[in-house]
């Protein structure tokens, strides 16, 4: 059963992945210099902020996939989940994993940012005694 929930958490993230990467911008201005599309075979580097444990850990489960993808994962491990969210508004991260979505809309309204939820991923298993 582990198993079958590890395999559907890596088969999520990867979903996730290219996601954000499919709905980066491709828009252009104009002028010739621009260069907004990515190359045949280039990578594509996604920075994704995430809290050790398990969220970082999962991460870097899905790493090889996305690398056969053209994704290059970088994994910013964060000990403090309340950072996650500034550093994705200051554009220090393309996306971060670790929250559920009243926290972000929480964090929304306090704010005043706009992020949205792009996928649905897991559940933290809780043990309450």
């Amino acid at each position: 059963m582990k198993i079958l929930h590890r395999i559907a958490l890596v088969l999520t993230l990867v979903l996730l992945a290219v996601n954000l990467t499919a709905c980066g911008s491709n828009s252009q201005t104009g002028t010739a210099g621009d260069k907004n599309e990515v190359a045949a075979g280039e990578k594509v580097l996604l920075t994704v902020g995430a809290t050790a444990v398990p969220h970082a850990e999962i991460l870097e489960l899905v790493k090889p996939a996305l690398a056969e993808e053209g994704i290059d994962l970088k994994i910013q491990e964060f000990s403090d989940y309340t950072q996650l969210n500034p550093a994705l508004v200051e554009g220090e991260l393309d996306a971060n994993y670790f929250q559920h979505i009243p926290y972000l809309e929480s964090f929304n309204e306090k704010t005043g940012s706009d992020l949205v939820h792009v996928a649905s991923v897991h559940v933290e298993p809780m043990g309450l005694y």
